[in-house]
Parts: C-alpha cells; structure tokens; sequence
C-alpha cells in the first residue's frame, strides 16, 4: 500500500490493500468506484491496457478471494468507458473460475452488458 512509484514515475502506481482472504465482489467494486476509476478519469488514458489474472475469483487456490466472474464482467464494463480496452490473459489457478471469467469479460468486450450481480 506504500508504493507510489520511483523517480520520474513516482504518483504514478496505486495500490488498493485488502485486510486478507475472502475480497469479494462488494470489495472490488467499492474500490472501483472511489479509488480505480475517479484516478483513471483525472488521468484521462488514450489506452487502457490490463493484465487480467483471475486469482482472487472465487475458488482460485493461490488468491483466496470470493470475486465472482460477474464482477469481472462489470469490472471490464467500467474499464471500457475510460476509453479503448485491451485486457491480456495473466493467470489464475482454477480453470473452471478462470475459463467463466474470461468468458463474461469477453462478453463485456464483445458489447454486452455485464451479467447482474447477485
């Protein structure tokens, strides 16, 4: 949570800390909405690029979360409307919870809405 970046580049990283285990998708939305986006729109990007790891969707062994792939999806929605999008696979370690989040950012990206949140 301290690291904002180095010399010319310092500001420029933010980092959103969880307590531990269980971040869910009311986590990550709240930090969307009051941390994420507000930033990315002062910054106004001409390009958004993201490396989309899917560790902290729900039964992934490494990240210990309780993000849905619904959430992905919305997450993907908010990021499109800063502009061109381009989300590259990163990870994760449950294929099944990987696969469906793809599938709904995929989805998102392909002009759908974002599946409803439970």
């Amino acid at each position: 949570s301290s690291e904002v970046g180095s010399g010319s580049g310092a500001g420029y990283t933010v980092n959103v800390p969880w307590d531990g285990p269980g971040v869910s998708d009311g986590d990550f939305m709240a930090a969307f909405h009051y941390v994420i986006l507000p930033i990315a729109k002062q910054f106004a990007p001409d390009l958004v690029i993201v490396s989309a790891g899917f560790d902290a969707a729900e039964g992934d062994p490494l990240g210990e979360c309780s993000v849905t792939p619904r959430a992905f999806g919305h997450m993907t929605a908010l990021l499109s409307s800063l502009g061109p999008l381009v989300l590259l696979l990163e990870g994760g370690y449950n294929l099944r919870v990987t696969a469906q989040s793809t599938e709904q950012c995929m989805r998102v990206l392909l002009g759908e809405a974002p599946t409803a949140l439970g």
